[in-house]
């Protein structure tokens, strides 16, 4: 018989963070953005719980690079070959930027063939202690993702793993036993069509603070993987309690992104010499792994059994990434500081949630520049 759950589920859209007086901070340059994780496996990385999403366009060694520079998480995606990712490996090297927080990506498709890659890159690349792989699959809840899981734990007991999606914490105790990190999220992503296409998702709020609950009973972590709108997102989703946050869209229009980037022309309403000016604005590619654009690149076109679950978008072009990360690492402190929060793992301790129907004033939107 079908079930029904009743409650509400809240989506970070739904709630804000009320600040409150703190003790410990005057500033935002006092707070430490830094934290060190220690994983159910015996592993330690340190960090800013950032990731960047491992989808080709933002999950390519630009973005990455610039990740790991400014001391957050970075992911590549999985359709780079063995030589390519040696070779950033080394260019990394080169530049003394560490990889220790560099996750490797590998997929469903072949198990076989995902392991030999890992392989090669270790014996080619001495890609070694630390390493760290991120297993991705838009569904986890089939056998073959936790088969792909138990033999990437029993092949490299001492990697850190993060593995996902989900959307309820019931699977996580089961996948816990094998990773140390579960991605928690279906649908929610702006380039993602799951929930149109299929109905299944789960808000991120009540996502989070389920999945976390049950993780952390048994020393395992959470990663908040979609549904990042604003920076301000980023920062409810620590102080829900999630170890690390998993975002796209926001890095998709950089420099260091890897869409094209296109030039639109629009009609404004000024008159100038008799005649309307034009402005010109710019964009990047951003697209969901499971679209239709994506099938026909990496997998030779859509299955006759598949539907087109993402999406291609135009971004609006930012800039380099140094201003976006910039902002993020602003926002965080800022918000530790309207909290009294010392440090990002105090976020969780020091926040008080509220639920409200309106976050932002809106009314000069249309004029914004």
């Amino acid at each position: 018989m079908t079930q029904f759950l009743h409650e509400t589920y809240l989506d970070y859209s739904d709630i804000l963070i009320r600040p409150k007086m703190g003790m410990n901070l005057n500033s935002r340059k006092d707070v430490d953005l830094t934290r060190t994780f220690k994983f159910k496996h015996g592993q330690t990385r340190t960090g800013l719980g950032v990731f960047n999403a491992n989808m080709a366009t933002v999950g390519n060694f630009g973005v990455a690079k610039k990740l790991l520079v400014k001391g957050m998480f970075a992911t590549l995606h999985k359709h780079y070959t063995v030589d390519e990712i040696g070779g950033f490996l080394k260019s990394c090297r080169d530049e003394n930027i560490p990889t220790d927080n560099l996750f490797i990506t590998i997929g469903l498709k072949n198990i076989d063939d995902e392991i030999k890659k890992l392989k090669e890159l270790e014996s080619k690349y001495n890609w070694k202690s630390p390493r760290n792989i991120c297993i991705d699959a838009p569904n986890f809840y089939i056998q073959k993702a936790l088969d792909v899981l138990s033999r990437a734990r029993k092949e490299f007991n001492d990697a850190v793993i993060m593995a996902g999606n989900i959307a309820s914490g019931d699977i996580c105790l089961k996948l816990l036993d094998y990773a140390d990190i579960i991605k928690c999220g279906i649908g929610s992503g702006s380039a993602c069509l799951t929930r149109k296409q299929t109905g299944c998702g789960v808000p991120m709020v009540s996502l989070i603070l389920e999945c976390a609950d049950i993780a952390h009973s048994v020393n395992g972590h959470i990663c908040a993987d979609g549904g990042i709108v604003d920076i301000g997102d980023i920062c409810k989703a620590f102080c829900l309690n999630s170890d690390f946050v998993m975002a796209g869209g926001i890095f998709a229009g950089t420099d260091e992104a890897e869409g094209d980037k296109v030039e639109k022309h629009y009609q404004t309403n000024e008159i100038l010499n008799g005649a309307p000016v034009m402005e010109t604005k710019y964009f990047k590619v951003y697209y969901g792994m499971s679209s239709e654009y994506a099938n026909n690149k990496f997998a030779g076109g859509m299955c006759d059994y598949k539907t087109s679950e993402g999406r291609e978008l135009l971004i609006p072009y930012t800039g380099p990434l140094n201003k976006t990360l910039q902002d993020i690492t602003g926002g965080i402190a800022s918000c530790c500081t309207y909290i009294g929060a010392v440090s990002v793992k105090k976020m969780s301790k020091c926040a008080t949630l509220i639920r409200v129907h309106n976050q932002l004033n809106k009314i000069f939107e249309k004029y914004s520049v």
